[in-house]
C-alpha cells in the first residue's frame, strides 16, 4: 500500500448518495406491489426507482477507485486479504446470522439439513435480499491483485489511447449485457464447483457481470486529478446525458405497463444486466461523480455533514437497513394510513435512512467502548 495519500473529499458523498439510493430502491420495491396502486403512483415510483438505480454500480465504482488510488505501488496479498476480511466479513457475519435466523428460526439447528441450509444462507448471501452485494463485491477484493496487474498491463500497452480503450470496453460491456447467455450456458455446462453456479443459480451475485464499473473506478483512481478535471469540464454534458437516459428509461418502463383488462405495472426494464441499463448506469456513475464534486463545492455545510456521515457509516447502515426498513414501513403506514403511496414511500425512506445510520453509529460507539475496556 502506498504512503498515506490525501483524502478524496467526495468519496463519502458518493458513499452517502449510494446508500440513500439503496434505501430508496428497496422502499420502492415494497410499495410497488401495494394493492390498488394507481397509474400515477406507478409512474412516480418509476421515477424514484430510476433516480436511485445507480446505487450498486456506484458502490463498485467507489471500490475500484479507492483500491487503485491507494494501492499504486504494489499489494501484499496476505495483509491485504486479512484487512479486507476484517473490514468486510467480520461485520457481515453477525448480520447474516441474524437474518438467517429470522428466515429459519429454530429449524436452523434442529437437524443436519437445517444446519447445512443455515450455512448456505451465510455463504451465498441468501439470508436477506440485500446481502448478495456483499458476496459479489468480496470477490473483487479476492481477485484484486490479479485485476490490478491486468489493468496496469493494459494501461501500459494503451499509452495515450487509454481513454479510447476505456470507451471501447464500455461499448463491449453494453454488447455483452445483451449476449451473455452463451458464456452462461458454457460455464454451466462445464460443471465446475462454485464457478458454474455463479453463472447459473447465483449469477446475480457474480462480480463478472459488474466488472466494468470496477474498471471505470480503477481508471478514476489511477488518474484521479485528470479524471476529476475531465468530469468538471464536461459537467453539464454529463448531467444532460443523465437526464436524457432517465427520460428514455421512464418512457420504456411506462410503455410496458398494461392498462387492460386491469392495471399491471412492472419494472423489469430496470434489471441491471441489460444493454440499455448498462448505458444508463455508466452515464449514472459519471453523473453522480460530477454531482458529488459540485455538491462538495456548493452545498450548505450542514447538509454536507449529513451526507458525509451517511457515507462514513454506509457499510454497517447497509447491513442494517433491511431490518430497519420493516420498522420504517410499519411506522409510516401507521402514522399516515390515508396518505398516498408516494408520501408513505418518502416517509419510509427518511425513517429507514435515519434509523440505519443511527444504528450504525450506536454499534460503532459500542465497539469502541468495548475495545477501550479491553485495553
Amino acid at each position: 500500500m502506498s504512503p498515506r495519500k490525501p483524502v478524496i473529499e467526495e468519496i463519502d458523498y458518493l458513499r452517502g448518495f449510494a446508500f440513500l439510493a439503496v434505501v430508496m430502491q428497496h422502499v420502492v420495491g415494497h410499495y410497488a406491489f401495494e394493492p390498488k396502486l394507481q397509474l400515477a403512483d406507478g409512474v412516480l415510483l418509476g421515477i424514484l426507482l430510476l433516480l436511485a438505480k445507480f446505487a450498486v454500480p456506484l458502490f463498485i465504482f467507489i471500490t475500484g477507485l479507492v483500491l487503485f488510488y491507494n494501492y499504486d505501488s504494489g499489494v501484499a496479498y496476505g495483509p491485504f486479504l486479512r484487512k479486507r476480511s476484517r473490514d468486510i466479513l467480520l461485520p457481515y457475519l453477525p448480520w447474516a446470522v441474524l437474518y438467517a435466523f429470522i428466515v429459519m428460526g429454530g429449524s436452523a439447528f434442529s437437524s443436519w439439513e437445517g444446519l447445512q441450509k443455515f450455512g448456505r444462507l451465510l455463504f451465498t448471501g441468501e439470508a436477506s435480499y440485500h446481502l448478495w452485494y456483499i458476496v459479489m463485491t468480496f470477490q473483487l477484493y479476492l481477485l484484486f491483485p490479479l485485476l490490478r496487474k491486468a489493468v496496469l498491463w493494459l494501461d501500459r500497452r494503451a499509452g495515450r489511447s487509454g481513454a479510447a480503450l476505456l470507451v471501447f470496453g464500455g461499448l463491449l460491456y453494453v454488447w455483452y449485457a445483451g449476449h451473455h447467455s452463451l458464456v452462461d450456458e458454457t460455464m454451466i455446462g462445464l460443471r465446475i464447483p462454485v464457478l458454474s453456479d455463479l453463472f447459473g443459480e447465483y449469477r446475480d451475485r457474480n462480480s463478472w457481470y459488474f466488472l466494468y464499473y470496477f474498471v471505470l473506478g480503477a481508471a478514476a483512481g489511477l488518474y484521479l486529478p485528470r479524471w476529476k478535471e475531465w468530469i468538471v469540464r464536461w459537467h453539464y454534458v454529463i448531467i444532460a446525458a443523465y437526464a436524457a437516459v432517465n427520460l428514455y428509461l421512464l418512457y420504456r418502463i411506462v410503455s410496458h405497463f398494461e392498462l387492460h383488462p386491469e392495471l399491471v405495472m412492472r419494472y423489469n426494464d430496470t434489471f441491471l444486466v441489460q444493454p440499455h441499463m448498462a448505458v444508463f448506469l455508466i452515464v449514472s456513475v459519471l453523473a453522480m461523480h460530477a454531482m458529488s464534486i459540485r455538491f462538495g463545492n456548493l452545498a450548505p455545510a450542514r447538509l454536507k455533514r449529513l451526507i458525509k456521515q451517511a457515507g462514513s457509516y454506509s457499510y454497517t447502515a447497509y447491513l442494517a437497513h433491511a431490518l430497519v426498513l420493516q420498522a420504517a414501513v410499519w411506522a409510516a403506514d401507521l402514522t399516515a394510513p390515508a396518505a398516498s403511496v408516494i408520501v408513505r414511500s418518502v416517509l419510509s425512506f427518511l425513517l429507514c435512512a435515519a434509523g440505519s445510520v443511527g444504528a450504525a453509529m450506536l454499534l460503532r460507539r459500542a465497539a469502541q467502548a468495548w475495545q477501550k475496556r479491553r485495553a
